[in-house]
Protein backbone atom coordinates (compact mmCIF):
# COMPACT_ATOMS: atom_id res chain seq x y z
CA UNK A 1 0.00 0.00 0.00
CA UNK A 2 1.12 3.23 -0.65
CA UNK A 3 1.43 6.11 2.00
CA UNK A 4 -1.23 8.57 2.69
CA UNK A 5 -1.63 11.54 0.75
CA UNK A 6 -2.69 15.23 1.32
CA UNK A 7 -6.32 15.68 0.62
CA UNK A 8 -7.77 18.28 -1.09
CA UNK A 9 -11.23 18.61 -0.84
CA UNK A 10 -12.60 21.48 -2.84
CA UNK A 11 -11.99 22.58 -6.82
CA UNK A 12 -12.63 25.93 -7.03
CA UNK A 13 -9.18 28.16 -7.75
CA UNK A 14 -7.33 27.51 -4.01
CA UNK A 15 -7.94 24.29 -4.45
CA UNK A 16 -6.76 23.74 -7.65
CA UNK A 17 -3.71 25.65 -7.09
CA UNK A 18 -2.62 24.01 -3.90
CA UNK A 19 -2.89 20.53 -6.04
CA UNK A 20 -0.86 21.92 -8.32
CA UNK A 21 2.10 23.42 -5.93
CA UNK A 22 2.02 20.55 -4.50
CA UNK A 23 2.36 17.98 -7.56
CA UNK A 24 5.00 20.80 -9.01
CA UNK A 25 6.84 19.79 -5.65
CA UNK A 26 7.19 16.27 -6.51
CA UNK A 27 4.02 15.09 -3.89
CA UNK A 28 0.91 13.26 -5.13
CA UNK A 29 -2.20 14.35 -3.74
CA UNK A 30 -6.15 13.23 -4.05
CA UNK A 31 -8.27 16.34 -4.76
CA UNK A 32 -12.36 15.47 -4.13
CA UNK A 33 -15.54 17.19 -4.95
CA UNK A 34 -18.52 16.95 -4.50
CA UNK A 35 -19.89 17.49 -7.50
CA UNK A 36 -18.00 18.15 -10.57
CA UNK A 37 -14.94 20.09 -11.43
CA UNK A 38 -16.37 23.02 -13.14
CA UNK A 39 -18.70 23.66 -9.82
CA UNK A 40 -17.35 26.33 -7.30
CA UNK A 41 -18.08 30.06 -6.98
CA UNK A 42 -14.43 30.73 -8.31
CA UNK A 43 -15.69 29.54 -11.81
CA UNK A 44 -18.73 32.22 -11.14
CA UNK A 45 -16.22 35.25 -10.20
CA UNK A 46 -16.65 38.21 -13.11
CA UNK A 47 -14.92 40.80 -11.63
CA UNK A 48 -11.34 39.57 -12.49
CA UNK A 49 -8.27 39.23 -10.01
CA UNK A 50 -6.95 42.80 -8.47
CA UNK A 51 -2.68 42.63 -9.03
CA UNK A 52 -0.96 45.46 -8.90
CA UNK A 53 0.90 45.41 -12.28
CA UNK A 54 -0.02 48.57 -13.45
CA UNK A 55 1.69 51.99 -14.13
CA UNK A 56 1.33 54.44 -11.44
CA UNK A 57 0.66 51.35 -9.28
CA UNK A 58 2.13 49.29 -6.56
CA UNK A 59 1.40 46.30 -4.16
CA UNK A 60 2.33 49.10 -1.53
CA UNK A 61 -1.13 51.47 -2.72
CA UNK A 62 -3.15 48.02 -3.10
CA UNK A 63 -1.97 46.98 0.46
CA UNK A 64 -3.14 50.78 1.79
CA UNK A 65 -6.69 49.88 -0.32
CA UNK A 66 -6.96 46.77 1.21
CA UNK A 67 -6.70 47.39 4.81
CA UNK A 68 -9.01 50.95 3.94
CA UNK A 69 -11.64 48.78 3.11
CA UNK A 70 -10.91 46.17 5.65
CA UNK A 71 -12.63 48.80 8.21
CA UNK A 72 -9.28 48.51 10.29
CA UNK A 73 -9.91 44.72 11.04
CA UNK A 74 -7.26 43.28 8.44
CA UNK A 75 -4.11 41.47 9.18
CA UNK A 76 -1.39 43.78 7.90
CA UNK A 77 1.48 41.16 7.34
CA UNK A 78 -1.23 39.40 5.74
CA UNK A 79 -2.36 41.89 3.39
CA UNK A 80 1.31 42.45 2.48
CA UNK A 81 1.84 39.21 1.72
CA UNK A 82 -1.51 39.24 -0.58
CA UNK A 83 -0.01 42.25 -1.97
CA UNK A 84 3.42 41.73 -2.81
CA UNK A 85 3.02 37.63 -3.80
CA UNK A 86 0.02 38.14 -6.01
CA UNK A 87 1.66 39.73 -9.11
CA UNK A 88 4.06 36.30 -8.84
CA UNK A 89 1.08 34.00 -8.74
CA UNK A 90 -0.22 35.90 -12.24
CA UNK A 91 2.85 35.74 -14.03
CA UNK A 92 2.77 31.84 -13.36
CA UNK A 93 -0.63 31.36 -14.37
CA UNK A 94 0.62 33.07 -17.70
CA UNK A 95 2.93 30.65 -17.80
CA UNK A 96 0.00 27.93 -17.66
CA UNK A 97 -1.55 29.08 -20.01
CA UNK A 98 -4.03 31.30 -18.86
CA UNK A 99 -5.38 34.18 -21.18
CA UNK A 100 -5.95 37.69 -19.80
CA UNK A 101 -7.54 40.54 -21.83
CA UNK A 102 -5.51 43.16 -23.32
CA UNK A 103 -5.27 46.37 -24.84
CA UNK A 104 -4.75 47.30 -28.50
CA UNK A 105 -0.98 47.53 -27.70
CA UNK A 106 -0.71 44.28 -26.19
CA UNK A 107 -0.61 45.12 -22.37
CA UNK A 108 -2.65 43.48 -19.91
CA UNK A 109 -5.84 45.65 -19.78
CA UNK A 110 -6.68 47.43 -16.64
CA UNK A 111 -10.19 48.15 -14.72
CA UNK A 112 -11.47 50.22 -11.69
CA UNK A 113 -13.69 48.33 -9.26
CA UNK A 114 -15.30 49.96 -5.84
CA UNK A 115 -12.65 50.93 -2.93
CA UNK A 116 -9.58 50.76 -5.17
CA UNK A 117 -7.74 53.93 -6.01
CA UNK A 118 -6.43 52.75 -8.89
CA UNK A 119 -7.32 50.62 -11.79
CA UNK A 120 -5.64 46.95 -11.18
CA UNK A 121 -8.38 44.78 -11.93
CA UNK A 122 -7.24 42.05 -14.74
CA UNK A 123 -9.43 40.07 -16.29
CA UNK A 124 -10.39 37.22 -19.30
CA UNK A 125 -13.23 37.30 -21.52
CA UNK A 126 -14.28 39.76 -20.51
CA UNK A 127 -16.77 39.36 -17.62
CA UNK A 128 -15.96 35.29 -17.81
CA UNK A 129 -12.49 35.92 -15.56
CA UNK A 130 -13.27 32.71 -12.98
CA UNK A 131 -14.54 29.99 -15.76
CA UNK A 132 -11.43 30.82 -17.61
CA UNK A 133 -8.47 30.59 -15.28
CA UNK A 134 -10.97 27.37 -13.78
CA UNK A 135 -10.81 25.74 -17.64
CA UNK A 136 -7.00 26.46 -17.61
CA UNK A 137 -6.61 25.06 -13.91
CA UNK A 138 -8.88 21.95 -14.67
CA UNK A 139 -6.99 21.30 -17.11
CA UNK A 140 -3.88 21.30 -16.35
CA UNK A 141 -4.83 19.26 -12.75
CA UNK A 142 -6.94 16.45 -14.79
CA UNK A 143 -3.43 15.49 -16.87
CA UNK A 144 -0.99 15.65 -14.20
CA UNK A 145 0.08 12.30 -13.37
CA UNK A 146 0.68 12.97 -9.60
CA UNK A 147 -2.89 14.33 -8.90
CA UNK A 148 -5.83 12.44 -8.84
CA UNK A 149 -9.41 13.78 -9.11
CA UNK A 150 -12.27 11.97 -7.36
CA UNK A 151 -15.38 13.91 -8.29
CA UNK A 152 -18.97 13.47 -6.87
CA UNK A 153 -17.10 12.65 -3.40
CA UNK A 154 -18.89 14.84 -0.48
CA UNK A 155 -17.09 14.75 2.70
CA UNK A 156 -18.80 13.90 5.69
CA UNK A 157 -16.20 14.51 8.24
CA UNK A 158 -12.69 14.80 9.09
CA UNK A 159 -10.87 12.48 11.26
CA UNK A 160 -9.03 12.80 13.71
CA UNK A 161 -6.99 10.61 15.71
CA UNK A 162 -4.68 11.25 18.64
CA UNK A 163 -5.47 15.04 18.68
CA UNK A 164 -4.30 14.50 14.93
CA UNK A 165 -5.67 14.87 11.33
CA UNK A 166 -5.64 11.48 9.74
CA UNK A 167 -8.48 11.82 6.97
CA UNK A 168 -11.33 12.34 5.79
CA UNK A 169 -14.74 10.50 5.69
CA UNK A 170 -16.64 10.56 2.14
CA UNK A 171 -19.79 9.68 0.59
CA UNK A 172 -19.68 8.89 -3.28
CA UNK A 173 -22.27 9.40 -5.40
CA UNK A 174 -23.12 5.78 -5.91
CA UNK A 175 -24.05 5.93 -1.79
CA UNK A 176 -21.07 3.82 -0.69
CA UNK A 177 -19.56 5.54 2.30
CA UNK A 178 -15.82 4.97 3.17
CA UNK A 179 -12.63 6.96 4.93
CA UNK A 180 -9.76 8.16 3.31
CA UNK A 181 -6.69 8.20 5.05
CA UNK A 182 -4.71 11.44 4.98
CA UNK A 183 -0.98 12.69 5.85
CA UNK A 184 -2.52 16.28 5.66
CA UNK A 185 -6.12 17.41 4.82
CA UNK A 186 -6.94 20.61 3.11
CA UNK A 187 -10.35 22.26 3.46
CA UNK A 188 -10.83 24.38 -0.26
CA UNK A 189 -14.85 23.54 0.41
CA UNK A 190 -15.59 27.65 -0.49
CA UNK A 191 -18.74 29.65 1.45
CA UNK A 192 -21.78 30.11 2.40
CA UNK A 193 -24.44 31.33 0.47
CA UNK A 194 -26.86 28.65 0.90
CA UNK A 195 -27.30 29.60 4.15
CA UNK A 196 -29.35 32.40 2.83
CA UNK A 197 -32.31 33.32 0.88
CA UNK A 198 -30.86 35.03 -1.88
CA UNK A 199 -27.24 34.57 -2.69
CA UNK A 200 -24.98 35.09 -5.60
CA UNK A 201 -22.86 31.38 -4.66
CA UNK A 202 -23.95 28.44 -6.65
CA UNK A 203 -25.83 25.69 -4.75
CA UNK A 204 -22.49 23.60 -3.52
CA UNK A 205 -21.99 26.64 -1.13
CA UNK A 206 -23.45 24.89 2.25
CA UNK A 207 -20.95 25.99 4.79
CA UNK A 208 -19.90 22.02 4.77
CA UNK A 209 -16.63 23.30 5.27
CA UNK A 210 -16.87 25.28 8.63
CA UNK A 211 -19.55 22.22 9.72
CA UNK A 212 -16.65 19.62 9.10
CA UNK A 213 -13.57 21.63 10.37
CA UNK A 214 -15.65 23.00 13.32
CA UNK A 215 -16.64 19.53 14.53
CA UNK A 216 -12.77 18.34 14.08
CA UNK A 217 -11.81 20.62 16.84
CA UNK A 218 -10.60 23.69 14.57
CA UNK A 219 -10.57 27.19 15.66
CA UNK A 220 -13.65 29.76 13.34
CA UNK A 221 -13.01 33.29 13.60
CA UNK A 222 -14.64 36.58 12.59
CA UNK A 223 -17.78 34.48 10.90
CA UNK A 224 -19.63 37.28 11.52
CA UNK A 225 -18.29 39.17 8.85
CA UNK A 226 -20.47 38.50 5.78
CA UNK A 227 -20.52 40.30 2.65
CA UNK A 228 -23.54 41.15 0.80
CA UNK A 229 -23.26 42.19 -3.39
CA UNK A 230 -24.98 45.27 -3.55
CA UNK A 231 -25.93 44.72 -7.11
CA UNK A 232 -27.39 40.87 -8.05
CA UNK A 233 -30.07 40.61 -10.58
CA UNK A 234 -33.47 41.29 -8.65
CA UNK A 235 -35.63 38.40 -10.08
CA UNK A 236 -38.43 36.62 -8.45
CA UNK A 237 -38.07 33.12 -7.06
CA UNK A 238 -34.90 32.58 -8.81
CA UNK A 239 -31.39 31.71 -6.60
CA UNK A 240 -28.73 31.77 -6.54
CA UNK A 241 -29.17 35.57 -8.24
CA UNK A 242 -26.98 36.74 -10.87
CA UNK A 243 -24.93 38.66 -10.42
CA UNK A 244 -24.35 42.26 -12.14
CA UNK A 245 -20.52 42.57 -11.63
CA UNK A 246 -18.64 45.25 -9.64
CA UNK A 247 -17.09 46.16 -12.94
CA UNK A 248 -20.04 47.36 -14.63
CA UNK A 249 -20.10 50.23 -11.69
CA UNK A 250 -16.09 50.81 -12.18
CA UNK A 251 -17.13 51.20 -16.22
CA UNK A 252 -19.47 54.05 -15.04
CA UNK A 253 -23.10 52.21 -14.10
CA UNK A 254 -25.19 54.34 -11.61
CA UNK A 255 -27.23 53.24 -8.80
CA UNK A 256 -30.72 54.90 -9.08
CA UNK A 257 -34.34 54.70 -6.95
CA UNK A 258 -38.00 54.79 -8.09
CA UNK A 259 -37.48 58.61 -8.69
CA UNK A 260 -34.63 58.22 -10.54
CA UNK A 261 -32.60 59.79 -7.92
CA UNK A 262 -28.83 58.34 -7.39
CA UNK A 263 -28.69 57.81 -3.58
CA UNK A 264 -25.37 56.19 -3.27
CA UNK A 265 -23.92 59.69 -3.45
CA UNK A 266 -26.12 60.13 0.02
CA UNK A 267 -24.32 57.48 1.61
CA UNK A 268 -20.89 58.43 0.46
CA UNK A 269 -18.80 60.51 -1.41
CA UNK A 270 -17.48 57.64 -3.76
CA UNK A 271 -20.95 56.66 -4.65
CA UNK A 272 -21.19 53.57 -5.94
CA UNK A 273 -17.75 53.07 -6.03
CA UNK A 274 -18.15 52.95 -2.37
CA UNK A 275 -16.80 50.14 -0.08
CA UNK A 276 -19.14 46.82 -0.83
CA UNK A 277 -21.04 47.14 2.59
CA UNK A 278 -21.58 50.87 2.16
CA UNK A 279 -23.23 50.67 -1.24
CA UNK A 280 -25.36 47.28 -0.56
CA UNK A 281 -26.81 48.98 2.16
CA UNK A 282 -27.79 52.06 0.27
CA UNK A 283 -28.68 49.50 -2.01
CA UNK A 284 -30.85 47.88 0.22
CA UNK A 285 -32.81 50.75 1.94
CA UNK A 286 -33.42 52.23 -1.52
CA UNK A 287 -35.20 48.51 -2.65
CA UNK A 288 -37.18 48.58 0.80
CA UNK A 289 -38.14 51.84 -0.41
CA UNK A 290 -39.64 50.82 -3.62
CA UNK A 291 -36.98 49.58 -5.49
CA UNK A 292 -33.22 50.18 -6.54
CA UNK A 293 -31.65 49.71 -10.63
CA UNK A 294 -28.41 50.13 -11.75
CA UNK A 295 -28.31 52.64 -15.14
CA UNK A 296 -25.65 50.50 -17.51
CA UNK A 297 -27.12 52.84 -20.37
CA UNK A 298 -24.16 54.51 -20.94
CA UNK A 299 -21.87 52.13 -21.24
CA UNK A 300 -20.13 51.89 -24.54
CA UNK A 301 -19.75 47.83 -26.05
CA UNK A 302 -21.57 46.87 -22.99
CA UNK A 303 -21.96 43.48 -24.81
CA UNK A 304 -18.37 43.65 -25.72
CA UNK A 305 -16.68 44.06 -22.64
CA UNK A 306 -19.87 42.14 -20.29
CA UNK A 307 -20.95 39.18 -22.57
CA UNK A 308 -21.44 36.84 -19.70
CA UNK A 309 -24.03 39.00 -18.17
CA UNK A 310 -25.34 40.47 -21.19
CA UNK A 311 -26.29 36.59 -21.74
CA UNK A 312 -27.70 36.55 -18.58
CA UNK A 313 -29.88 39.62 -18.99
CA UNK A 314 -30.93 38.13 -22.24
CA UNK A 315 -31.90 34.89 -20.60
CA UNK A 316 -34.90 36.73 -18.51
CA UNK A 317 -35.53 39.56 -21.13
CA UNK A 318 -33.87 42.57 -20.21
CA UNK A 319 -31.56 44.99 -22.83
CA UNK A 320 -29.00 46.60 -20.38
CA UNK A 321 -29.00 49.42 -23.74
CA UNK A 322 -32.70 49.89 -22.85
CA UNK A 323 -33.24 48.88 -19.93
CA UNK A 324 -32.31 49.85 -16.09
CA UNK A 325 -31.43 46.69 -14.12
CA UNK A 326 -33.23 45.80 -10.92
CA UNK A 327 -30.74 45.09 -8.50
CA UNK A 328 -30.94 44.01 -4.21
CA UNK A 329 -28.36 43.29 -1.95
CA UNK A 330 -27.72 39.10 -1.98
CA UNK A 331 -25.05 37.06 0.30
CA UNK A 332 -21.74 36.84 -1.33
CA UNK A 333 -18.55 36.25 0.63
CA UNK A 334 -17.59 34.92 4.02
CA UNK A 335 -14.62 37.23 5.33
CA UNK A 336 -13.63 34.86 8.42
CA UNK A 337 -13.37 31.08 8.58
CA UNK A 338 -11.51 28.14 9.65
CA UNK A 339 -8.30 30.33 11.45
CA UNK A 340 -5.00 29.89 9.97
CA UNK A 341 -1.61 30.75 10.33
CA UNK A 342 -0.41 32.80 7.13
CA UNK A 343 0.25 29.22 5.07
CA UNK A 344 -2.36 27.56 5.86
CA UNK A 345 -1.70 25.90 8.51
CA UNK A 346 -5.71 25.79 11.49
CA UNK A 347 -5.00 25.20 15.15
CA UNK A 348 -5.58 21.51 14.11
CA UNK A 349 -2.49 19.20 13.91
CA UNK A 350 -3.17 18.16 10.01
CA UNK A 351 -5.93 20.41 9.10
CA UNK A 352 -5.09 23.37 6.29
CA UNK A 353 -8.08 25.47 4.55
CA UNK A 354 -7.28 27.71 1.92
CA UNK A 355 -9.59 30.13 -0.35
CA UNK A 356 -12.61 31.50 0.86
CA UNK A 357 -13.39 28.59 3.99
CA UNK A 358 -10.13 30.12 5.64
CA UNK A 359 -9.99 33.08 7.85
CA UNK A 360 -5.97 34.52 7.11
CA UNK A 361 -6.90 37.86 8.45
CA UNK A 362 -6.64 39.25 4.81
CA UNK A 363 -10.21 40.65 4.29
CA UNK A 364 -10.64 41.61 7.83
CA UNK A 365 -14.36 43.09 8.49
CA UNK A 366 -14.87 43.91 4.76
CA UNK A 367 -13.19 42.33 1.63
CA UNK A 368 -12.14 44.44 -0.91
CA UNK A 369 -13.35 43.98 -4.65
CA UNK A 370 -11.71 40.92 -6.72
CA UNK A 371 -8.94 40.28 -3.99
CA UNK A 372 -10.99 36.96 -3.75
CA UNK A 373 -8.94 34.89 -6.34
CA UNK A 374 -5.89 36.32 -5.88
CA UNK A 375 -6.11 35.15 -1.91
CA UNK A 376 -6.86 32.06 -3.60
CA UNK A 377 -3.98 32.35 -5.75
CA UNK A 378 -1.43 33.02 -2.93
CA UNK A 379 -2.43 31.35 0.22
CA UNK A 380 -2.93 28.32 -1.92
CA UNK A 381 0.78 28.88 -3.50
CA UNK A 382 2.12 29.18 0.23
CA UNK A 383 -0.15 26.35 1.87
CA UNK A 384 1.60 23.87 -1.03
CA UNK A 385 4.77 24.91 -0.85
CA UNK A 386 4.62 24.26 3.33
CA UNK A 387 2.86 20.82 2.84
CA UNK A 388 5.43 20.00 0.29
CA UNK A 389 8.23 20.59 2.62
CA UNK A 390 6.82 18.93 5.58
CA UNK A 391 8.16 15.70 6.54
CA UNK A 392 6.43 12.71 5.91
CA UNK A 393 4.90 10.40 7.98
CA UNK A 394 6.33 6.95 7.92
CA UNK A 395 6.42 4.66 4.38
CA UNK A 396 3.53 2.86 5.35
CA UNK A 397 -0.10 3.57 6.29
CA UNK A 398 -1.00 3.14 9.27
CA UNK A 399 -5.14 1.61 9.97
CA UNK A 400 -7.34 4.24 10.22
CA UNK A 401 -9.23 3.66 13.87
CA UNK A 402 -13.01 2.74 13.62
CA UNK A 403 -14.80 6.02 12.67
CA UNK A 404 -19.33 6.14 12.31
CA UNK A 405 -19.87 7.21 8.88
CA UNK A 406 -22.51 8.79 7.82
CA UNK A 407 -24.92 6.93 5.31
CA UNK A 408 -27.16 8.54 2.71
CA UNK A 409 -30.59 8.08 4.18
CA UNK A 410 -32.92 10.43 2.18
CA UNK A 411 -33.73 12.58 5.63
CA UNK A 412 -32.48 15.72 4.28
CA UNK A 413 -34.95 15.50 1.62
CA UNK A 414 -37.45 15.26 3.80
CA UNK A 415 -35.85 18.85 5.58
CA UNK A 416 -36.48 21.43 2.46
CA UNK A 417 -38.80 23.01 4.93
CA UNK A 418 -36.64 23.50 7.66
CA UNK A 419 -33.57 24.69 5.54
CA UNK A 420 -36.46 27.59 3.78
CA UNK A 421 -37.32 28.66 7.06
CA UNK A 422 -33.52 28.66 8.00
CA UNK A 423 -33.03 30.73 4.92
CA UNK A 424 -35.53 33.55 5.38
CA UNK A 425 -34.21 33.46 9.40
CA UNK A 426 -30.67 34.25 8.41
CA UNK A 427 -31.95 36.45 5.90
CA UNK A 428 -34.46 38.60 8.07
CA UNK A 429 -32.51 38.54 11.06
CA UNK A 430 -28.53 38.21 10.66
CA UNK A 431 -28.18 40.03 7.29
CA UNK A 432 -27.06 43.55 6.46
CA UNK A 433 -28.29 44.92 9.46
CA UNK A 434 -28.88 43.22 13.27
CA UNK A 435 -30.14 43.89 15.88
CA UNK A 436 -29.69 42.04 19.67
CA UNK A 437 -33.18 41.53 19.31
CA UNK A 438 -33.05 40.15 15.25
CA UNK A 439 -30.19 38.06 16.32
CA UNK A 440 -31.60 36.40 20.07
CA UNK A 441 -34.72 35.54 18.09
CA UNK A 442 -32.76 33.63 15.22
CA UNK A 443 -30.94 31.81 17.87
CA UNK A 444 -34.06 30.50 19.50
CA UNK A 445 -35.64 29.95 15.97
CA UNK A 446 -32.59 27.90 15.07
CA UNK A 447 -32.37 26.22 18.40
CA UNK A 448 -35.94 25.20 17.59
CA UNK A 449 -35.45 23.97 13.88
CA UNK A 450 -32.26 22.31 15.02
CA UNK A 451 -34.50 20.19 17.53
CA UNK A 452 -37.23 19.23 15.13
CA UNK A 453 -34.91 17.91 12.39
CA UNK A 454 -33.65 14.31 12.78
CA UNK A 455 -29.84 12.85 12.88
CA UNK A 456 -30.23 11.22 10.46
CA UNK A 457 -30.55 15.07 8.13
CA UNK A 458 -26.75 15.71 8.96
CA UNK A 459 -26.52 17.92 5.59
CA UNK A 460 -29.41 20.13 7.19
CA UNK A 461 -27.71 19.98 10.87
CA UNK A 462 -24.50 21.03 9.18
CA UNK A 463 -26.32 24.10 7.96
CA UNK A 464 -28.00 24.60 10.88
CA UNK A 465 -24.82 24.39 13.00
CA UNK A 466 -23.48 27.03 11.00
CA UNK A 467 -26.18 29.20 10.53
CA UNK A 468 -26.15 29.07 15.06
CA UNK A 469 -22.72 29.61 15.30
CA UNK A 470 -22.64 32.77 12.63
CA UNK A 471 -25.48 34.46 14.78
CA UNK A 472 -23.82 33.72 18.22
CA UNK A 473 -20.77 35.29 17.17
CA UNK A 474 -22.70 38.40 15.60
CA UNK A 475 -24.27 38.76 18.90
CA UNK A 476 -20.86 38.52 20.78
CA UNK A 477 -19.71 41.35 18.53
CA UNK A 478 -21.47 44.54 20.25
CA UNK A 479 -19.70 47.00 17.84
CA UNK A 480 -20.42 47.79 13.88
CA UNK A 481 -17.48 47.12 11.62
CA UNK A 482 -17.08 46.24 8.05
CA UNK A 483 -20.00 43.72 6.60
CA UNK A 484 -21.61 43.21 10.23
CA UNK A 485 -23.84 46.16 10.93
CA UNK A 486 -25.56 46.57 14.65
CA UNK A 487 -28.08 49.06 14.43
CA UNK A 488 -28.39 48.86 18.65
CA UNK A 489 -24.21 49.73 18.13
CA UNK A 490 -23.93 52.56 15.32
CA UNK A 491 -20.68 53.03 14.23
CA UNK A 492 -18.62 55.54 15.89
CA UNK A 493 -18.38 57.92 12.83
CA UNK A 494 -21.57 57.38 10.48
CA UNK A 495 -19.88 59.09 8.00
CA UNK A 496 -22.10 60.12 5.64
CA UNK A 497 -24.15 56.84 5.50
CA UNK A 498 -28.01 56.01 6.26
CA UNK A 499 -28.26 53.05 8.21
Amino acid sequence: MNPPRPVIVGTGIAGLWTAWRLASEGRRTVVLTKETLADSASAWAQGGIAVALGPGDSPSQHAADTMAASDGLADPEAVRILTSEGPGRIYELLALGARFDRGPDGRLGFGLEAAHTRPRIIHSGGDRTGAALIGCLAQVVRSHPLIELMEHTEVTAVLVSDARTVGVAVLREDGVSRPIAASAVVLATGGVGQLYAVTTNPRVATADGWAVAHRAGAELRDIEFLQFHPTALKLPGINPAPLISEAVRGAGAVLVDRDGHRFALDADPRGELAPRDVVARAVAVADAAGGAWLDARDIEDFATRFPGITAILAEHGIDPLRDALPVAPALHYAMGGVRTDLEGRSNLPGLWAVGEVASTGVHGANRLASNSLLEGLVFADRAGHALAAEPGRGDSPRPLPDFPLQEETGADAQCDGIRRTMREIMTGCVGIQRTEASLLHAEQELARLTRETPSSAWRTRNQLLVATLITEAARRRRESRGGHRRLDYPPAALRRETA
